[in-house]
């Protein structure tokens, strides 16, 4: 019976499988809004924005985790919730001063792009920006183990 209320929720990149545990249930951000994701959840292919992957947990407390992502795409079918993305980092293994470091050369790139109207370089630094943003939203929910 505990089976046909929880699922499975992998996360893979480049780097290999980030994330893999039993759920009650996922939140995303998709390109077009957020989605929540339960058990038995019709099959669905969603393109995802950069944002944060919340997990709840299947375990005595209901724990939840927060995984850093940089876009990519969602397939959910017979209980299986699978993320492919480009970049994915738990809150846990988040290095918050190396992720200030990017935050700030992210926003000098941005002042230099503006002052010599590069929109390019502009666009790239924004990129840049939010990803790091992104990660430091994230490793505040960092969970003490």
């Amino acid at each position: 019976m505990a089976e046909r209320n929880t699922m499975k929720v992998r996360i893979y990149s480049p780097q290999g499988t980030i994330y893999e545990h039993r759920a009650y249930g996922c939140n995303v951000k998709s390109i077009d809004g957020g989605v929540t994701l339960l058990p038995n959840h019709a099959p669905i292919l969603v393109a995802l924005d950069l944002g944060a992957v919340k997990v709840t947990r299947c375990e005595e407390g209901d724990p939840i985790d927060y995984i850093a992502i940089n876009g990519g795409v969602l397939e959910m079918r017979d209980n299986v919730c699978e993320i492919i993305t480009n970049f994915a980092i738990r809150a846990r293994d988040i290095d918050e001063a190396h992720v200030l470091t990017e935050k700030q050369m992210a926003e000098q790139e941005m002042q230099s792009a503006i002052a010599s109207d590069d929109t390019i370089a502009f666009k790239r630094a924004k990129i840049a920006l939010d990803r790091a943003v992104n990660m430091i939203s994230v490793s505040k929910h960092r969970r003490i183990r």
